[in-house]
């Protein structure tokens, strides 16, 4: 490989990284003005309502289903303030760790399906370098679409595993390709992740049985293993 191609190659590496970086750091300056902006209008607003529905003399029963009507939009508006938060930037995985983020997203990808889902975790969380929990985040987030791109998936599992020097996670399901489904977000999503955990200095690896059940496993070093934070 030329001297052009390689440095060719680590500028698209580099642009990738400060793209996924980027966008990691804009969604989280939304989530926080969502939060502290549009979260205190909305429950200025829903005060507001309270007081107009104690005003005297009382108002009329019409006016008063009304008032009621709207303050059950804008909680409904509220509740869908916090799904975007959530979605943005998970305050769950700030506030109680990686674990805790993969059980809250494995719960909330199979809530209403048939598929039987399955996790275990170590007994204590690594206590990681700055900004790795996100990124193994957002790379479950993207196993977990590939797993939803399959067909006829009865079960799935996550089996978190570490060591005092590294760190894997492993995605597996039963179910098979989709041969009608001509997408290029497979190979795209598998690539992405691989671009992530290159960053840290892991790897991501990819395999498939005859039957067509896949096995999707992520290893990382811990940089900076040593204290452990309580599962």
């Amino acid at each position: 490989m030329s001297a052009v191609v390689e440095e060719t190659l680590l500028e698209v590496q580099r642009l990738v990284t400060h793209l996924q970086n980027a966008a990691e750091l804009k969604d989280t300056a939304l989530a926080h003005e969502l939060h502290d902006e549009l979260g205190g209008l909305m429950g200025a607003a829903a005060m507001d309502l309270d007081s107009v529905r104690r005003v005297k003399p009382a108002l009329g029963q019409n006016t008063l289903e009304r008032l009621d009507r709207v303050k059950r939009t804008l909680q409904e508006a509220i509740d869908l303030k916090r799904r975007i938060i959530e979605e943005l930037r998970p305050s769950i995985l700030d506030d109680f760790g990686l674990f805790a983020a993969l059980r809250w997203q494995l719960k909330k990808t199979w809530a209403d399906s048939a598929i039987v889902s399955s996790s275990t975790y170590p007994v204590v969380e690594p206590v990681f370098e700055s900004g790795a929990a996100i990124v193994l985040f957002r790379i479950a987030q993207e196993a977990l679409s590939m797993t939803l791109l399959r067909i006829a998936v009865k079960s799935t599992d996550l089996s978190v595993r570490a060591d005092p020097a590294n760190f894997w996670m492993r995605f597996s399901d039963d179910g098979m390709p989709d041969a009608e489904k001509r997408s290029e977000d497979p190979a795209m999503l598998l690539a992405s992740m691989r671009h992530r955990i290159r960053v840290l200095g892991g790897k991501v690896e990819l395999s498939h049985d005859e039957a067509g059940a896949s096995a999707l496993t992520v290893w990382m070093p811990l940089r900076r293993a040593g204290t452990a934070v309580a599962d």
